[in-house]
């Protein structure tokens, strides 16, 4: 409620990943009997619901709010979001203009608008909403999410550019220190790499990202132990990732253990029955 999206955000993911371990609480129980009649109580299901992962959930109470109230920007705008996390991101756009259209100065509006941009790999139109969102209010997410997008399409040199702006905004975020990390790592400069993912490591190093990510680096070094060790780190906290399964066979297999390798795969397989082909396309 105080807006810290960033921070609200990683607490429930934390709470998720830790503690309910996937077993979601019968919300239904958990509140007060809801009321058809009242557009807040309709929004407040629709952001508990978002915050869960129960994104179809989400939109239609968001939707029954509006038909009440149709003019809540907040509301427009959450819908706009759980469209973006089903990847609905065309109509997300649609939807998030509409709250743009209530209030054109909300920082956030035009930095989602500009993270679907970047998902329909729309660059130019992506950087103006980041630009205006960063002439609004300049922070570390919207900065961060400028560099993510050149770090995309190649531009790497602007990209730790913007990073280094968004650790500055706010050297406590681990995200930007990541990013440029992964960004030495394509320029081949594994020095500075191993040094920001240890700045990364400084700041959590319980966070899901940075656990996946330094796992990985650790991989492409070769030191195939200390990549498991990290990725089982991350399993500890969701056994559900497929795709970390599959990163942990890639180091079984580096080190012979053919039968623990198989049964990475076959897990990752019961999790996701296409993880073969989508992992063949990210290499």
């Amino acid at each position: 409620m105080m807006e810290e999206d960033e921070k609200s955000f990683k607490n429930f993911q934390n709470a998720l990943s830790s503690d309910f371990k996937g077993e979601f609480m019968d919300l239904e129980n958990k509140f007060s009997p809801l009321d058809m009649g009242d557009s807040q109580d309709l929004f407040n299901y629709g952001l508990t619901s978002y915050y869960f992962g129960d994104y179809q959930d989400a939109i239609e109470y968001f939707d029954l709010s509006l038909k009440l109230l149709p003019n809540q920007s907040e509301a427009i705008y959450y819908k706009a979001l759980s469209l973006g996390a089903i990847g609905e991101f065309k109509k997300a756009i649609n939807v998030i203009d509409k709250a743009i259209g209530i209030n054109d100065n909300d920082y956030r509006f035009w930095n989602d608008k500009g993270a679907f941009l970047s998902d329909l790999d729309e660059v130019e139109k992506a950087h103006e909403c980041f630009d205006k969102s960063i002439r609004i209010n300049a922070n570390s997410y919207n900065w961060a999410n400028k560099a993510f997008l050149y770090h995309k399409f190649k531009d790497l040199k602007k990209a730790l550019k913007c990073y280094d702006n968004a650790i500055k905004l706010n050297p406590d975020d681990i995200y930007p220190v990541i990013g440029k990390a992964k960004v030495y790592m394509e320029l081949n400069d594994f020095k500075n790499a191993e040094r920001y993912f240890e700045i990364a490591g400084g700041i959590d190093d319980h966070d899901m990202e940075y656990l996946i990510e330094y796992g990985k680096y650790l991989l492409f070094k070769e030191q195939y132990g200390e990549a498991i060790r990290y990725f089982d780190k991350c399993l500890k906290y969701n056994d559900d990732l497929a795709f970390v399964w599959m990163f942990k066979a890639m180091a079984l297999n580096q080190l012979g253990q053919t039968k623990n390798m198989q049964d990475c795969i076959d897990r990752a397989y019961e999790i996701d029955p296409f993880i073969l082909s989508k992992f063949d396309e990210f290499f």
